[in-house]
């Protein structure tokens, strides 16, 4: 049986505010780098510390990186991969583009379901993320990796390399 965004509880706009005033969950985030398992491209895109200089034009354009998955729960449980599949639903149902991606902690510890999202400026991406529950989501144009509180004006900009991968 298919799940409706109403099935589920999503963490309150209230929630995901708060947790931009600190370091946590933000320092985890800025911590991630980017699996893309695309026809056109696969690979990885890594976020380059302040100052250094990267990429100027993102391999598969601009997007934003968005995902169902709650904050401080299991990415890979069954109600969190349910939350993926609404996700999925309701861009297919807005004729909105998107891929699969999935966020990894730098040490490889953590992955997360995640899509690329194409053709939604920032103010866009940002309310999607906050109709999902999500602290905050990912743009990628041009020369900056960014990452977009969805319940705030909280934001960092970095640059970024790409890591491609051949698929197979």
């Amino acid at each position: 049986m298919a799940h409706e965004h109403s099935d589920f509880q999503w963490t309150a706009s209230s929630t995901l505010a708060q947790c931009t005033q600190g370091d946590y969950p933000w320092q985890h985030y800025l911590q991630t780098a980017v699996e893309f398992d695309g026809d056109r491209q696969a690979g990885t895109v890594w976020p380059l510390d302040c100052g250094e200089i990267g990429c100027e034009q993102p391999p598969l354009g601009p997007l934003h990186i968005i995902t169902a998955v709650q904050p401080d729960s299991n990415p890979t449980n069954a109600e969190n991969l349910a939350r993926m599949a609404v996700l999925d639903h309701e861009l297919q149902a807005a004729d909105i583009t998107s891929i699969r991606a999935i966020g990894v902690s730098f040490d490889g510890k953590h992955r997360e379901e995640s899509r690329a999202v194409f053709g939604l400026d920032n103010d866009q991406a940002r309310a999607l993320g906050l109709r999902f529950g999500q602290v905050a989501i990912f743009s990628w144009g041009g020369p900056r990796w960014s990452l977009l509180a969805c319940a705030t004006d909280r934001q960092d900009h970095r640059g970024w390399r790409w890591e491609p991968r051949t698929t197979q």
